[in-house]
């Protein structure tokens, strides 16, 4: 068993919004409780459409940009160096505010069941309620 991953040898997976590369999974590493992506943002980017994790819970650092994340009714503003939870069931999304590339490191758990998402279509910022995506 390899316990030593890489971003850069890993898939990058592109999502609405954002790049995301699964770094740990049971595949790559064995972990059994735990998963990791790496979720870059380009400026002005949003996960869209907003989810939720039924069966787990998501934490995000910030390793660098700068953005903001809305979870439920609060919206969090992001920095290098912040770390936000995303409970358990409840909807969250991240915007990239900033000028460069918002990039994160996201911790899931439990790792497999973690990481089913259920949608929110009409769950937004309040700057983009109102509008038409495309």
């Amino acid at each position: 068993m390899n316990l030593l991953a890489h971003e850069k040898t890993m898939f990058k997976k592109q999502m609405p919004g954002r790049t995301v590369t699964w770094v740990q999974t049971p595949e790559t590493t064995g972990g059994q409780y735990t998963s990791v992506c790496v979720t870059e943002y380009e400026p002005g980017a949003r996960a869209k459409p907003a989810h939720a994790h039924d069966n787990g819970e998501e934490t995000i650092y910030v390793v660098s940009g700068e953005g903001k994340a809305k979870v439920g009714d609060g919206v969090y503003d992001l920095k290098q160096g912040s770390v936000l939870l995303f409970p358990q069931g409840i909807p969250h999304m991240v915007w990239n505010t900033g000028s460069g590339t918002l990039k994160l490191a996201c911790f899931y758990a439990p790792q497999l069941s973690a990481i089913e998402y259920t949608f929110y279509e009409d769950f937004d910022f309040d700057e983009f309620k109102g509008q038409e995506d495309g």
